[in-house]
């Protein structure tokens, strides 16, 4: 469809649905309609407190009014789950909100951190293929999140699909590259299995002889224990999900830490411990000659593949993420590039078959706390980043990559055969909701698949695309992915901006019923909790730590609007808060607001102060706070007096943050964010 013509439509849709929004008052607590009553004095507002007999005072200033229209950041039916597309795995996400998180999948994650290095084609492989249906893969495509899946048996593709127009198919195609999540830690491992072969490093036994590891857990370590996340790191590792470099890392929260019992515990932070310190091993120009010389020249890769940085690590910090980004068929040829090594017993074949017969029970308590039928739960063994020791097969060489959404690649080395899968989501914690059948359309395809009858042999080095043909081909193929990102960009803006009137409320969260439904923030870290005030009211607190605690909220389509919300300091627990508005990707105004009363604006995290002022405060007691971005102008208000104020026209758009510094203690409530 024309664009104009939709986004016309998506005008009129937002015409009609505006009475079904105001109608949501009724699902409200009594305390947020108070709460607009006395901040809006709207007729809405006032004539629901009436129907309650609540005794609400009606504000005089209704011209300032910071009025709710919506319970939630839903518009259209769609949860952004705290703004950036990722849905936790016990999430039920309907399917307005999976379209939007593979939009943001697509064309945001690929932009956190700077990109590392980006592997070009030069001489891709070609599939050979052998197509068959499967009636049940098909139907899997089109009810399920399953984006794409592709059978690999007898050096063929067999069973090749992919996610139809009209599910996803008009956002997610062949040429999409997407995020490999935790299929990017076995993609490691395979880079180790070459750092060996070349001598970089002696053995998996070898020991971390990095200077920045001294006096924490890890130093001295053998590598082994890292790939099969044993490090005995558990009691450290609880802020998974840290943005902020290895190096930075080592030197604070892992200052000083010592090692516990080398038992499986899953953990992020192994993995980029091992990819960084292959990049120091190798130095940056050798290291990016080794991914060369493994996706381009051994796997054969058509599209590209790349990496980044740790989003929060500095320029000159050698701090990578285990992200990698690529197409569905160039997944497929990293895999069957295992696969040849291992069949064709190449040193890096030596290398998987050592991992494997060096693998380690996950235990007891891991085997508690998961669904014993889902993708990571049907493996009981884990080995050198690869889950493995499947269910019925534990002594067979099939190792699994599998990361959060239910990407994932499963490989029977012994029989030849592969089965990948991209999804957008995949519940793992209840298989049976907003999830495709892992264990039906993979695990057993793999468990009852008779041996290849082709043994695998290592692809042929004769080019079958011209080198001036690929170089066009995937400069079309960049182009159409930023005419893509602008087209839903726009959509998005239509959906979530244009369709809200000035005063209207883009965002609501006050902490009340939550046993009911979702919290509308993203505590990723899982650093934050509900609690009842002195007067029972629920309010929202962090956990007190040695590091920042911080949650977000709404999407980076909000320009213009307003941040409300009431805060105190915890007594004896004083320190700093961070509100941040139009925040990006390396980009957000925000406030340093002490428990001193000190005020600061700032623009990004390492800019100078832009502006400063100071308000009395005092701790246990709870202040009024917001921040706004109208045009150029940026203000921080307590208690409706105007403390700092900045005039900069840097950072257009963004959504919000709030954050806590270490050992401090603070709770909110009542966040309201509305359009300006």
């Amino acid at each position: 469809m024309n664009f104009y013509i939709r986004i016309i439509c998506l005008s009129i849709a937002s015409l009609i649905a505006t009475p079904a929004l105001s109608q949501g008052v009724s699902d409200w607590s009594d305390k947020t309609v108070c709460r607009l009553v006395e901040s809006d004095g709207g007729a809405l507002y006032i004539e629901e407190a009436t129907s309650r007999g609540l005794d609400c005072k009606a504000s005089i200033k209704a011209s300032e009014a910071k009025p709710t229209k919506s319970k939630s950041d839903r518009s259209f039916g769609i949860n952004t789950y705290g703004g950036e597309g990722y849905i936790l795995e016990n999430e039920s996400p309907n399917f307005d909100s999976l379209r939007w998180s593979l939009y943001r999948k697509l064309h945001y994650r690929p932009l956190r951190g700077d990109r590392f290095y980006s592997v070009q084609a030069s001489n891709p492989s070609n599939f050979e293929f052998d197509l068959r249906d499967d009636m049940y893969i098909k139907q899997q495509l089109k009810t399920t999140p399953l984006l794409s899946y592709l059978l690999f048996e007898d050096g063929k593709i067999v069973i090749d699909e992919i996610t139809p127009k009209d599910r996803f198919g008009d956002m997610f195609t062949g040429s999409s590259v997407y995020h490999s999540m935790s299929m990017g830690k076995s993609i490691t491992s395979y880079l180790t299995g070459h750092a060996i072969c070349e001598g970089k490093i002696k053995s998996v036994d070898s020991r971390l002889d990095w200077p920045m590891l001294k006096d924490t857990l890890y130093h001295n370590q053998k590598l082994i224990n890292l790939l099969n996340m044993a490090s005995g790191d558990k009691a450290y590792s609880q802020n998974d999900e840290s943005t902020l470099s290895i190096q930075s890392r080592m030197a604070t929260e892992f200052k000083g830490s010592k090692k516990s019992n080398h038992q499986y515990y899953y953990t992020n932070l192994n993995t980029n411990l091992v990819l960084s310190y292959l990049l120091f091993t190798y130095g940056d120009d050798d290291f990016k000659r080794l991914f060369d010389d493994v996706f381009q020249k051994k796997a054969g890769i058509r599209n590209e593949v790349f990496l980044t940085k740790t989003s929060g690590a500095k320029k000159h910090e050698k701090s990578l993420g285990h992200q990698f980004f690529a197409t569905r068929y160039d997944y497929l040829r990293i895999a069957k590039a295992m696969l040849d090594d291992w069949q064709n017993d190449t040193c890096v074949g030596k290398y998987l078959k050592t991992i494997h017969d060096r693998r380690i029970k996950k235990g007891a308590s891991w085997a508690a706390s998961h669904d014993l039928t889902s993708r990571v739960g049907l493996p009981n063994s884990y080995g050198g980043f690869f889950h493995t020791g499947y269910k019925g097969m534990e002594n067979r060489p099939v190792m699994g990559m599998d990361g959060n959404g239910g990407q994932t690649m499963l490989i029977d080395f012994e029989r030849g055969r592969i089965v990948a899968t991209l999804a957008v989501f995949d519940n793992m914690k209840f298989p049976k909701k907003a999830s495709f059948d892992f264990k039906k359309i993979a695990y057993e395809k793999i468990k009852n698949g008779k041996p290849s009858a082709k043994t695998i042999t290592t692809k042929s080095t004769e080019s079958v695309i011209d080198p001036q043909e690929l170089i066009l081909y995937n400069k079309a193929r960049r182009e159409s992915d930023k005419k893509a990102k602008a087209y839903w960009d726009d959509y998005y803006d239509m959906i979530f901006w244009g369709a809200s009137a000035d005063g209207s409320t883009l965002f609501s969260e006050d902490f009340e019923s939550a046993s009911q439904r979702d919290i509308r923030v993203n505590d990723r870290n899982n650093k934050w909790y509900i609690k009842q005030d002195n007067d029972g009211n629920s309010i929202y607190c962090n956990k007190v730590t040695a590091g920042w605690t911080e949650f977000k909220f709404g999407n980076e389509h909000w320009s213009d609007y307003s941040i409300s919300y009431r805060m105190k300091f915890s007594a004896g627990k004083g320190g700093m808060t961070e509100t941040h508005i139009r925040k990006t990707h390396g980009s957000d105004y925000r406030v340093n607001f002490s428990s001193f009363g000190g005020v600061e604006i700032r623009l990004t995290k390492n800019g100078r102060p832009r502006a400063s002022g100071y308000v009395s405060t005092k701790t246990g007691e709870w202040l009024d706070i917001q921040l706004t971005a109208s045009g150029d102008d940026i203000k921080y208000f307590v208690d409706g007096e105007v403390i700092a104020s900045v005039v900069d026209d840097k950072v257009k758009k963004g959504s919000g943050f709030f954050g806590v510094s270490a050992n401090s203690e603070v709770c909110m409530d009542d966040i309201v964010v509305n359009k300006i």
